[in-house]
């Protein structure tokens, strides 16, 4: 009679968890999508009617006041511009490409000492779009035979990865390639160019500047202002950084610049890395060691051919550590690991490291303030990969690969990324338009690290955003 008791008792207790903790899931399910209905709903809220009733002129103001928000309450230090830092050396020699302008400046001692124009770059918005930053001469050749475009380029000087700085190339039976975009190379004439191999060295610093087809200005004029008394919502993240794509205005932010593991977020390094240093037609196959990396994302196969470019997809999509491994074994894991901490320093990345190619290392570390600065570079210069993590799949032959993003279907998503170790909890940047001018739309990064739920942290910011924040020119 006990043992039928205490029997009926366990049962009974198994029942009840199981039952509280499907109400949990219920609860939470429940939540989400009311969040997303409420979040769907304020953004098709019309501008204009929002510039005129919900966020007047006399509730707004430029301090943000925050209230009820124990821990990680925003930094009212933090608003400002994050900008890039491309200082030119007071002393010795420097390299100056300013894509926009197309003119290559010489510099000596801090000062101009002759200048050229620039005849082809790569093209902007795609996979061969030449790369900003600030880098050095690694390796300069009289007349270096390209095994990408099959073309001899006179005096060659690699500044990064497959890109060089270098005269007009020619075919193998001396034929000239024809005008127009470069496949990311920065061209000139042989004879300005014989100039710049002469005066350029191995080491001298060489600063990109970047141009987009639609050039992002930021000197904008326009500034963001917040309802009084506005109420940060609670949110689990421990860092967190909110700004615009365009201006580089900091919307709001909190222990920006403190390093944490970044889990998978580092594949959009691993990816820029791949399109900025690996000939993406190749084709190459999948070893055991990469087939082994922790995570079945991807689907790969031990023995499997994949050309390079079909890897973004799965990285990116699926966030398969295996593909992030096939790219790097491919580039020489080392070297690639290597041209991701060169990649990271050239953009102004100063408190970011990498020790591996997906992530899974938990020395791994990021800060909100970087990646918000590696989600603008892409944004501007390889927007390809914030493309491609758009997309709801992607099928290649036998392979259909889906996108793992909560926002995916939401209509004003413009890419990002998203990961999880234990060591890093959760983390995201995902990037949105919002209505949040009165005539027009403003293009925000969202970055969180070390946060419970980063779906309802960022839906959360959302809704704060379209309800207390404004840009005014």
């Amino acid at each position: 009679m006990k043992l039928k008791f205490f029997l009926g008792l366990f049962i009974a207790t198994i029942f009840g968890l199981a039952f509280g903790q499907s109400l949990v899931s219920i609860g939470e399910v429940a939540y989400s999508l009311a969040s997303e209905k409420i979040y769907q709903i304020a953004l098709h809220k019309d501008s204009k009617e929002m510039g005129a009733e919900s966020l007047s002129s006399e509730s707004l103001s430029q301090t943000t006041e925050y209230e009820d928000f124990p821990g990680n309450e925003p930094d009212a230090t933090s608003t400002g511009k994050i900008s890039e830092d491309l200082t030119i050396p007071k002393e010795g020699k420097a390299i100056v490409a300013n894509l926009e302008s197309l003119k290559l400046d010489l510099y000596e001692d801090g000062k101009v000492k002759e200048t050229f124009d620039i005849l082809g770059k790569g093209r902007p918005s795609t996979a061969w779009e030449t790369p900003p930053g600030s880098f050095e001469i690694l390796y300069k050749k009289e007349n270096h035979f390209s095994t990408i475009g099959k073309v001899w380029m006179p005096f060659s000087m690699q500044f990064f990865g497959n890109y060089f700085i270098h005269g007009w190339p020619y075919y193998p039976d001396g034929t000239p390639v024809a005008e127009g975009y470069s496949g990311g190379c920065i061209r000139l004439s042989n004879s300005d160019m014989e100039k710049i191999y002469s005066f350029g060295e191995v080491g001298t610093k060489t600063i990109v500047l970047g141009a987009t087809e639609n050039t992002i200005s930021f000197n904008e004029k326009g500034t963001y202002s917040t309802k009084k008394g506005a109420k940060f919502p609670k949110i689990t993240s421990k860092a967190y950084m909110v700004a615009d794509l365009e201006s580089g205005d900091v919307i709001v932010s909190y222990a920006e610049k403190v390093p944490y593991p970044i889990a998978s977020l580092s594949k959009m390094m691993s990816a820029l890395v791949s399109l900025d240093t690996i000939n993406q037609y190749k084709e190459t196959t999948v070893s055991r060691t990469a087939f082994g990396t922790y995570g079945a994302q991807g689907n790969l196969l031990t023995g499997e051919k994949i050309k390079i470019s079909d890897l973004l997809y799965p990285l990116l999509l699926e966030s398969s550590n295996d593909a992030a491994e096939v790219l790097a074994e491919f580039a020489g894991r080392n070297a690639f690991i290597k041209s991701m901490n060169e990649k990271a320093t050239s953009i102004g990345l100063f408190n970011t490291e990498f020790e591996d190619p997906s992530g899974l290392s938990k020395n791994n570390i990021s800060t909100a303030e970087d990646l918000f600065k590696l989600a603008k570079y892409i944004y501007k210069y390889k927007s390809y990969i914030f493309e491609i993590t758009k997309l709801k799949d992607y099928t290649k032959d036998k392979h259909t690969w889906y996108s793992n993003s909560k926002f995916r279907n939401d209509e004003n998503y413009l890419g990002g990324k998203n990961g999880y170790t234990d060591e890093a909890h959760h983390t995201l940047v995902t990037l949105v338009e919002l209505p949040l001018g009165e005539f027009e739309k403003r293009k925000i990064a969202i970055v969180i690290l070390n946060a419970e739920k980063t779906e309802k942290d960022a839906r959360s910011i959302i809704l704060y955003l379209l309800n207390n924040v404004y840009y005014t020119e």
